[in-house]
């Protein structure tokens, strides 16, 4: 019976993985069509709006619409195929033609499978050190998902970082020409106008804190994973009285509290700036 139950288990672990995947491409391809679609056409304004400044000379022109060109075509053309193609490209298996999975059903499908997962492991007769396998399982998934999250946060925090110091710098740079050109004070003001978005979204949003704290909580798993598995540290003395339970139990343990740790610190960015200074 506990055979079958833990076999049931990595199959259903499997499946899960399998469809998250599916569902955070599916969520990828969504992001990238909705980027695509609004920079190109804001690309496409902002060289129709250069072309009237009399006052840019043809040649710095020419700079830039060679290489601005393909890239408003090249936005515009993902976004046309990403919209008219949503979801996650897979394989028909009744005839194997290219199908695309619609986000929807991968959410229903994936919920499912937990809903699935949770049924066993509520079952009377599956035995404590099967759920603690399966949830040392899912360890594994919960730090790619601390980390994919964590990456994002930190792209987003670098972009914005970005564009806080190559605007500052063009706004320097643009300052010293506009007394010669006029027209060049609104791309000054354009520039500080990004800049001032850019300054208040890090500093509202907390994307670097955001960041560090997902991957302090996906090494720490990572740690203990690794620990228990080999038996070491803390759970080198349970391996060396034989007794692994003890050592799984206790990991679940530390592992729980790592994550609820986790949820509270989510929660406190979360939180406006004068709320979050008084909880500190």
């Amino acid at each position: 019976m506990a055979t079958a139950t833990n076999e049931r288990l990595l199959t259903l672990n499997h499946e899960i993985r399998i469809a998250e995947h599916s569902l955070n491409k599916a969520r990828n391809r969504r992001k990238q069509s909705n980027f695509s679609f609004a920079f190109g056409p804001i690309l496409l304004i902002i060289l129709y709006g250069i072309a009237w400044i009399h006052a840019i000379p043809r040649i710095v022109l020419a700079a830039v619409y060679i290489p601005a060109a393909p890239v408003v075509v090249g936005f515009i053309i993902a976004a046309f195929y990403l919209k008219w193609r949503p979801g996650f490209p897979d394989i028909d298996p009744e005839d194997g033609s290219r199908i695309y999975v619609s986000e929807g059903d991968l959410e229903l499908k994936l919920a499912r499978l937990r809903d699935t997962k949770k049924v066993l492991l509520a079952d009377a007769n599956t035995p404590t050190k099967v759920r603690r396998v399966a949830y040392k399982e899912d360890a594994g998934g919960d730090i790619d998902q601390l980390r994919s999250e964590s990456t994002y946060y930190r792209r987003v925090n670098n972009l914005l970082q970005g564009v806080l110091i190559i605007g500052s710098l063009a706004a320097t740079g643009v300052a010293g020409v506009a007394t010669q050109v006029p027209a060049m004070r609104w791309v000054i003001m354009g520039i500080t106008f990004t800049v001032g978005i850019s300054s208040g979204f890090m500093g509202y949003f907390k994307y670097k804190e955001r960041s560090f704290y997902l991957q302090q909580t996906a090494d720490a798993i990572e740690q203990e994973l690794e620990a228990v598995e080999i038996g070491v540290g803390r759970y080198k003395r349970y391996y060396d009285d034989g007794d692994e339970d003890k050592a799984l139990a206790e990991f679940v343990e530390e592992v729980h509290r790592l994550k609820s740790e986790q949820r509270k610190r989510q929660q406190n960015l979360e939180q406006p700036p004068e709320a979050r200074s008084t909880n500190e």
